[in-house]
């Protein structure tokens, strides 16, 4: 009996020993697993707060305040309310500047984060990307918040701070909702110690860290672990299991009270051991003891069952798949567990377990299962970690994107099993081709520019330019290389050097701006007028300037013109005043300023008409001139004058509106002096022979007829080259204006036909015409009157080709998409727009927009290539195009996304002119270089009707769109006419 009782008691301690480890070890697997699951969706969580900081700093540095509102918004309406506690930006000063708490003004006066260490970071370049700062009580909000910052930059330069303050109260109450008990604990903290958020008690630590010796368990090499310490916050005993979040320097950290662990283990082994006392004392009441006994040990299995139930339970609410592996020494491999959120991500029913891993294998898009083979084996082979990133698809096609990381653990028996998580990052990597995309728009827009680039480092004396500042002077380039500030002095003109120089003097020394225009010596020794902008990007400690940045800009052109002006101001014969509608002398050349005794150029103060006239009634009558100029545009008389000295003298004055199509603006009055009969015909001499060299010299064809428009009175070179005549432009002088119709197309010889009628006032009549030579040229018709008479006709002639090309293709450019010849998302939009405005006036009928979308287009760009896909794209264009109406539009909104609009439709023309649409394009085949068999697709299609209902484009394109997401959901090449219950968009998809 004694040994029997010998043998009993030590099963028993055997039994409670192995209840003990047995619970242990399920405690410190909960609690890592825990950790883990949590890190999982802590890094999750940072990682769309990282992209969105990101998209934020751009839109902020960008400069367009509407789009980085709407950014805010959109960032605060993405996570439940009271997440955010604000957004805000401060300057290169730490001034706020920006916060969301108050976007409608700007921030109170003397905000400053100058001294925060998430400024400080930034500021002295401690940190790249994102900064998580530590937990402090905001000077706007006055509320508690981690911030998350990045840097902004302006032009390569600091410039300020972009944060985003997280509650530390939402992650507390997100931590508390983990646990049901109390006592146990989940901790947020960065990899100093210092607490981020507490589930419990996070009052008493906000602000404060961790005692050092607990933040050296967490080794820099390790990625998670476990300890056991009494908490100081509350005295609780607990046991402690930690993991790093991936990505941040950020760790979690979860507790549970050791006393909840072990406490009724314990409680059930001292009542065992008291209760199995008395039975040995009690040898007689042995069978009832027994049997109690095995009831108690009933009991214990029942907990521990429970026990795993509850982590089954908790397994289930992880986001993300918990998955076991197991691989033996005979090479066997099964999934040994896995959860719910596991066969939901891979699209696997649940109740076929025993044949997931072949399910895997048929879930997984087929680019990617040799990788995820390879990684699988390596892993096996290893006996490593595993990670691995990949796609799954599901039964309706769609596609997602998962990312899987698992830890071997080697078991006694020499199996291995690899215990592992799963995580959905299609989000992010849409995010990442988001930004790729826009990081591709940013380098053509750069690529557009046409300006030159010029950086000059002060530190080392050594400017350089881009290939457009040598394109402008006709060099190759980087001709000059990298050179001096005084090898740049010795390009300018020599006149243009001091002013240069002065200009960047005060530019480095007073912050003055930066802007001059200047000669540079071109790659023929000849001499360009550029303009030059700069601004200095980066000083030092001292403020000595050592960056600067700037553009060449080619004004070679508007300078000549302005000369060009100028010369014919300045250089003429006549007095030019020019004055406005209330007859004040606003400039005057300096032939007038000479004869009428007023300063030259623009006058300051403004001199009156009436200075210049002997009476007030002879100024009186001269505003009936002004009367007769609002009405023709010109006006021509004889008038006396009062010039310097006093005396009169006579003027032939002829007046212009210099802006035909504002009756009150300025006039430019041009005067000759008529005094004298013989003077005046020496003085009409020299002003035909001067007008006649301008004639000669003006850079467009001239042709002036007598006032019957029949003969030619005088010509230019420039004419003749322009229409490529076989007579000069002397022959032209005297001959009929047939002669040289004869030469001319048809369409301007007919234009080039004046009818004159008595009393005509027309200032100008303009026409473009195009030449079989390719040239575009504008005719400008000009009468010439003197007073009511007409003394002949002048036409000008422009050579407008330049122009014309660059406006064709600018327009080309801004309203169809280069690829398929449809209309753009530009153009679309604002046809949409006027669509809408002419129903809300009740100007035309309702129309409809039809929203199509190639179906599984991706896999002809993968089969065949971008270039296949391209020419399918057209097809398509083409196909439609040949359905459609006048005042129909087509149009392309990104991708293989094309949009319709149908004028004067109801809902079920739409939808049968919709079904048109999808027909013809199910029966394309397009034929592929290479293939046996040409390459057929189909469209789903969404209609939405419009009317004078609707209240913004956004809303009908959500509407068309979300019918057509319904139409793919639902088996494709169909159209679906959007109604009220139609699901939304993230519904649809």
């Amino acid at each position: 009996m004694a040994l029997a009782a010998g043998l009993y008691w030590a099963a028993l301690l055997a039994s409670h020993q192995y209840m003990q480890r047995y619970t242990q070890d399920q405690a410190w697997l909960r609690v890592s697993q825990m950790s883990q699951a949590v890190s999982a969706q802590a890094g999750t969580m940072l990682s769309g707060l990282n992209y969105s900081l990101r998209d934020l700093a751009q839109d902020y540095e960008s400069g367009d305040s509407e789009a980085f509102g709407r950014a805010v918004a959109s960032v605060q309406e993405a996570y439940p309310p009271g997440t955010i506690v604000q957004v805000a930006v401060a300057d290169a000063k730490g001034q706020v500047v920006y916060s969301s708490l108050a976007a409608s003004e700007p921030p109170a006066q003397g905000v400053s984060i100058f001294d925060r260490e998430h400024f400080q970071a930034h500021l002295k370049g401690l940190t790249q990307g994102t900064f998580i700062g530590r937990p402090v009580q905001g000077r706007v909000s006055g509320q508690w918040g981690i911030q998350l910052s990045r840097a902004l930059h302006h032009r390569g330069a600091f410039a300020g701070v972009l944060v985003v303050s997280l509650s530390p109260q939402y992650l507390s109450r997100q931590l508390q909702a983990i646990f049901d008990s109390p006592r146990d604990v989940i901790l947020l903290l960065r990899e100093d110690g210092t607490y981020l958020a507490r589930s419990q008690n996070q009052d008493r630590v906000l602000g404060r860290q961790l005692p050092a010796k607990r933040v050296a368990l967490f080794a820099p090499d390790v990625t998670h672990g476990t300890y056991e310490v009494l908490a100081s916050t509350d005295g609780i005993q607990r046991m402690y299991a930690w993991s790093r979040v991936s990505g941040f320097p950020i760790l979690v950290s979860t507790g549970l009270d050791h006393e909840a662990v072990f406490g009724p283990l314990n409680e059930t082994i001292r009542q065992s051991l008291w209760r199995n006392g008395i039975g040995t004392l009690l040898i007689f009441l042995g069978g009832m003891l027994t049997a109690w006994l095995a009831f108690q040990r009933w009991r214990e299995e029942d907990q521990r069952v429970q026990s795993e139930e509850r982590f089954h339970l908790l397994s289930q609410e992880v986001p993300g798949g918990l998955f076991q592996y197991s691989w033996d020494p005979a090479g066997h491999y099964a999934l040994s567990f896995a959860n719910p959120g596991f066969y939901a991500m891979h699209c696997i029913d649940p109740d076929t377990a025993d044949t997931a891993l072949q399910d895997l294998a048929q879930r997984v898009h087929p680019e990617d299962i040799s990788a995820l083979r390879r990684s699988i084996d390596e892993a096996m082979r290893s006996q490593g970690d595993w990670a691995c990133k990949y796609r799954v698809q599901s039964a309706d096609g769609s596609v997602r994107w998962l990312q899987g990381h698992a830890r071997p653990q080697r078991t006694d028996d020499a199996t291995v099993l690899w215990h592992g998580y799963i995580l959905d990052v299609t989000q992010d990597e849409s995010l990442r081709k988001a930004l790729h995309e826009s990081e591709e728009r940013l380098r053509l827009t750069i690529g557009a520019v046409r300006d030159g680039l010029w950086q000059w480092d002060r530190e080392h004396d050594q400017v350089l330019w881009d290939a457009r500042c040598y394109q402008m002077l006709g060099m190759p380039d980087q001709a000059l290389g990298s050179f001096t500030v005084a090898g740049f002095m010795h390009l300018l003109h020599p006149l243009d050097q001091p002013r240069v120089q002065e200009r960047l003097r005060r530019h480095l020394e007073h912050g003055d701006p930066f802007r001059v225009e200047m000669r540079i010596r071109q790659a023929d020794g000849s001499w360009r007028w550029i303009e030059s902008r700069g601004e200095v990007t980066l000083r030092d400690a001292d403020n000595k300037a050592l960056r600067m940045l700037g553009m060449h800009t080619d004004i070679q052109e508007r300078v000549e013109q302005t000369h060009m002006v100028s010369a014919l101001l300045e250089r003429g014969s006549a007095l030019v005043l020019v004055a406005s509608h209330r007859r004040s002398i606003v400039y005057a050349n300096a032939r007038a300023a000479e004869c009428f005794g007023l300063a030259a150029g623009a006058l300051e103060p403004q001199c009156s008409f009436q200075q210049l006239h002997p009476s007030s009634d002879s100024f009186d009558s001269f505003a009936s001139l002004y009367e007769r100029l609002s009405l023709k545009g010109t006006v021509r008389t004889e008038w006396a004058l009062k010039v310097k000295g006093g005396h009169m003298r006579w003027f032939d004055m002829q007046g212009a509106l210099l802006d035909p199509e504002d009756p009150q603006g300025n006039v430019i009055w041009t005067l000759f002096d008529v005094d004298a009969r013989h003077q005046a015909e020496s003085a009409l001499h020299q002003v035909q022979q001067r007008l006649e060299a301008i004639i000669e010299k003006f850079p467009s064809g001239i042709l002036v007829t007598d006032d019957a428009g029949q003969c030619i009175r005088a010509s230019n070179a420039m004419l003749v080259d322009l229409f490529e005549l076989p007579l000069s432009a002397t022959d032209l002088v005297g001959k009929s204006l047939q002669t040289l119709l004869s030469y001319l197309p048809p369409a301007m010889a007919t234009a080039l036909q004046p009818a004159p009628q008595p009393g005509a006032g027309a200032l100008s009549q303009r026409t473009i015409f195009a030449l079989s030579n390719g040239r575009h040229i504008e005719t400008e018709l000009l009468p010439l009157r003197r007073q009511e008479r007409l003394l002949g006709y002048c036409w000008v002639f422009h050579d407008v080709t330049d122009y014309k090309r660059r406006e064709t293709q600018l327009e080309a450019l801004a309203l169809t998409d280069a690829l398929t010849g449809a209309s753009n998302r530009r153009a679309f939009i604002t046809r949409m727009e006027s669509e809408l405005e002419h129903l809300r006036l009740g100007l035309s009928h309702p129309s409809a927009l039809i929203m199509l979308d190639i179906d599984h287009f991706k896999r002809v760009n993968d089969s065949f290539g971008h270039g296949v896909g391209d020419e399918v794209l057209r097809h398509l264009v083409i196909a439609v195009s040949k359905q459609l109406r006048q005042g129909d539009m087509l149009g392309r909104l990104g991708g293989e996304e094309f949009a319709v609009l149908l004028t004067d439709v109801d809902a079920p023309t739409a939808l049968r002119r919709a079904e048109n649409l999808r027909e013809a394009v199910a029966a394309l085949a397009v034929s592929v270089q290479g293939q046996d068999s040409p390459i057929r697709f189909t469209v789903s299609l969404g209609v939405c009707l419009m009317d004078e209902g609707e209240a913004s484009v956004e809303r009908c394109l959500e509407r068309a769109d979300a019918a057509m997401y319904f139409s793919k959901r639902n088996g494709r090449n169909r159209t679906t006419c959007w109604t009220p219950d139609t699901p939304v968009i993230s519904d649809a998809k």
